[in-house]
């Protein structure tokens, strides 16, 4: 049995999901100036911002639920955009300092951005959380392992990743670089996980 997600109206989640999730991490392969020699294209394939802004990510989550979506400094107003498309209220944002200077045309990069939008009624769980960390740097667009804890630390779970690179254990995630564990209408991904299958398989021959 396969999964095609362009043939379906609403999400697919795992049974760890139930109706969706309670904190969503997005992190966008965005086509705003990453192109060229020293561009992200050179990584993985792009997304233009109005194709970012279909995701259906409201289907995605609970009533009262927590975004967070990582923005470069050439997308940051695209980003309050986006967050606000989907639903959500922006309320803080998270500032990634690197130990080394980027590229840059005015102002060298040394950070990138992560804003937090909440939707419903969804507080944070920690109140004492700085709005910066200075974290080191690894592989391209590799995110701060630290950035992690600190999304479990402030937001409710269960906790789902977009775009992800890597499995971390407790969270779902989905994307074309690992196996998925979301089908999202009109978003096809290369593979899906053990887990989503037998667990739609219970569900579905239980009807």
């Amino acid at each position: 049995m396969s999964f095609d997600a362009m043939t379906i109206d609403k999400p697919i989640f795992p049974d760890t999901l139930a109706n969706g999730a309670a904190t969503v991490v997005v992190d966008p392969p965005w086509d705003v100036l990453q192109h060229g020699q020293h561009g992200a294209v050179r990584y993985y394939s792009l997304l233009k911002p109005f194709r970012i802004k279909d995701l259906p990510v409201a289907d995605l989550c609970k009533e009262n639920a927590h975004l967070w979506i990582w923005v470069t400094n050439a997308t940051l107003r695209i980003g309050y955009d986006i967050l606000e498309s989907w639903g959500f209220t922006p309320r803080a944002t998270f500032t990634w300092v690197k130990p080394r200077i980027g590229l840059g045309a005015y102002l060298r990069n040394a950070t990138e951005h992560c804003l937090l939008g909440t939707r419903g009624k969804a507080p944070v769980k920690y109140k004492s959380q700085p709005n910066w960390g200075f974290f080191p740097v690894q592989d391209h667009s590799h995110k701060p392992e630290e950035f992690y804890d600190i999304v479990e630390r402030v937001s409710p779970g269960p906790y789902l990743e977009l775009f992800a690179r890597r499995p971390r254990h407790g969270w779902a995630a989905w994307g074309n670089e690992i196996v998925s564990d979301v089908v999202i209408p009109g978003f096809p991904v290369p593979k899906y996980s053990d887990t989503l299958l037998k667990d739609f398989q219970k569900r579905t021959e239980g009807v």
